[in-house]
């Protein structure tokens, strides 16, 4: 794939939609998921946030942002009225100069649609255009078929069109650049006439305006950004606490002490006393499923908003380093060096590693060899937590754990009398059975259900069928479904397709649907989680 250049020639180049869908509800939650191809995000109707990588962003009606191949996104929608949202994936080529008869992919990005998403100047004409075509993308007639592949190109011609003017007649994009500019200046002694002249509003109109979007004053907003930003730099450096009140905008440094302790319960100097330990994670985000019962924050850690949602929102403002956690194995030098930088005391990686990376980080810090692989959660943590003069608090947790997972078998076996279980997962194209150790030891041994086998006809023991499905007679079964735009498709084809819909299992509401994290996880909190969600997810009750 060719890297986006400031020089495209977008008359040298042609597309190809591969899907398009349209999402109609209220509360319209679309998991954060993996862009296979590129994919174009348009808000018709509703109130919705768009996450796009580690950005939140307000969309308003008409809005339309690109997330660009291989990069994450998720929709969430609120308000009292339905949201809808077509996304359509698309590739962009151009000609080899060299051998004109191929084409070569080019990333989108930047030169497309600026960073702050544009919208047309007719909403009609966008609602238009968008079901038009889906309608034709989805027709049985295969020339309507072709058709909707140039009004796609009609779309997109119309789009970078009205990007690449200067027209700033959205309201919500409006606020969104007054948003990133506070996010971007925070420590300058931003004023609300300031942010309004951004927005290009008036200043009682974008306060007014601002607040009813975002659901916190300007002031709060700005508080909230510098007081986040000051967690960071107290324990990321050796920074004096009055320079640090400096650095996130305010001068007088007992003000900003009693703001500290006002939005955090403790002083600046309690906080930084709480966490003195600088303990680094490198690799895996699962990793952080076992500091969490040893009661540590670490000091440097991989997050990502889709592969761990939950600690990236949980732990994110109290972890000083983020790295980069985009795919385990890309980044890695860039990672390095962040980590190198940052001078941590201790550092935890996964046993997995490449030589040449425990070597770099064993110039860095003392490291301790965590196997995700082990076939003994619980002796790791043990092991782990003696390393870090932790050893009390694990036993506790494991204590604690143990009572909890009585409870959570009791519960289950109340409800239901030896539950027949089947665990599957979609993955592109396929479908299969999920024989993970962590699905395997929390539904068998930890609630006590029985996991059915696949049938002893069938050739391909790594693919199921529907018909797989019916033979082997389960009550419940639980799907993972891979969070990308193919299988997502794959998956909404098969989901309603009349065989699966006929699936006893199915018809008396036996499908579950379960998601990436804390199932694709092998570590002490994701056990934990894992089987509270499927004691709850097989009685339908809370235990």
């Amino acid at each position: 794939m060719i890297h986006e250049s400031s020089n495209v020639k977008l008359h040298n180049l042609t597309t190809r939609l591969w899907n398009v869908e349209f999402f109609h509800e209220m509360g319209l939650r679309l998991a954060h998921q993996l862009a296979v191809q590129s994919a174009l995000i348009v808000l018709l109707k509703g109130k919705a946030d768009l996450e796009l990588g580690d950005r939140v962003i307000r969309m308003g009606e008409g809005c339309v942002y690109l997330c660009p191949g291989g990069r994450t996104f998720g929709v969430s929608g609120y308000g009292s009225e339905p949201v809808s949202v077509a996304v359509f994936n698309f590739s962009f080529y151009h000609a080899d100069l060299l051998q004109r008869e191929r084409l070569l992919e080019i990333e989108t990005g930047a030169w497309m649609i600026r960073e702050e998403g544009t919208a047309l100047s007719s909403a009609e004409r966008l609602h238009s255009i968008c079901r038009k075509v889906y309608k034709e993308f989805h027709h049985v007639d295969e020339i309507k078929r072709w058709r909707a592949q140039l009004d796609f190109q009609e779309l997109l011609y119309e789009l970078i069109a009205e990007s690449s003017s200067d027209s700033k007649n959205d309201k919500i994009q409006a606020l969104e650049r007054a948003k990133i500019f506070l996010e971007e200046n925070y420590s300058e002694d931003l004023t609300i006439d300031q942010l309004s002249e951004v927005a290009d509003f008036s200043s009682n109109y974008f306060a007014d305006m601002f607040k009813k979007t975002y659901g916190r004053s300007v002031v709060d907003y700005l508080g909230y950004v510098r007081m986040n930003k000051a967690k960071q730099l107290m324990l990321g450096s050796e920074t004096l606490l009055k320079e640090i009140a400096h650095l996130v905008g305010y001068k007088d440094e007992f003000y900003f002490s009693r703001k500290f302790k006002k939005e955090f319960g403790l002083s600046p100097s309690a906080y930084i006393k709480k966490r003195t330990n600088k303990i680094a994670l490198y690799g895996s985000t699962s990793l952080l499923g076992y500091l969490t019962p040893l009661q540590i924050i670490p000091y440097a850690a991989p997050l990502h908003p889709k592969w761990s949602a939950e600690q990236y929102h949980s732990l994110g403002p109290e972890i000083p380093v983020h790295l980069d956690a985009y795919r385990q194995n890309h980044n890695k030098a860039a990672n390095l060096d962040k980590l190198a930088a940052a001078q941590p005391e201790r550092i935890i990686c996964m046993k997995e590693l490449e030589s040449w990376e425990k070597e770099r980080l064993k110039q860095i810090a003392p490291v301790y060899e965590l196997s995700l692989e082990t076939e003994n959660w619980k002796d790791e943590l043990k092991a782990l937590a003696g390393w870090l003069d932790r050893t009390e608090e694990a036993e506790q947790w494991l204590k604690s754990f143990s009572r909890k997972m009585k409870l959570l078998h009791q519960h289950v076996s109340r409800h239901i009398q030896n539950p027949r279980l089947i665990a599957a997962r979609v993955c592109e194209n396929r479908l299969a059975l999920n024989n993970s150790r962590a699905v395997n030891e929390v539904l068998s041994k930890l609630l006590g259900c029985s996991m059915v086998s696949l049938p002893e006809d069938v050739s391909d023991r790594s693919l199921l069928t529907v018909e797989d499905l019916r033979k082997m007679e389960a009550e419940h079964i639980l799907v993972l479904v891979r969070q990308d735009s193919e299988t997502l498709a794959f998956w909404k084809s098969l989901s309603s397709s009349p065989e699966w819909l006929s699936l006893p299992a199915v018809k008396k509401g036996g499908l579950h649907i379960i998601t990436s994290y804390p199932w694709r996880e092998y570590s002490p909190v994701a056990m934990e989680q894992m089987a509270e969600s499927a004691a709850a997810l097989l009685t339908g009750k809370s235990p």
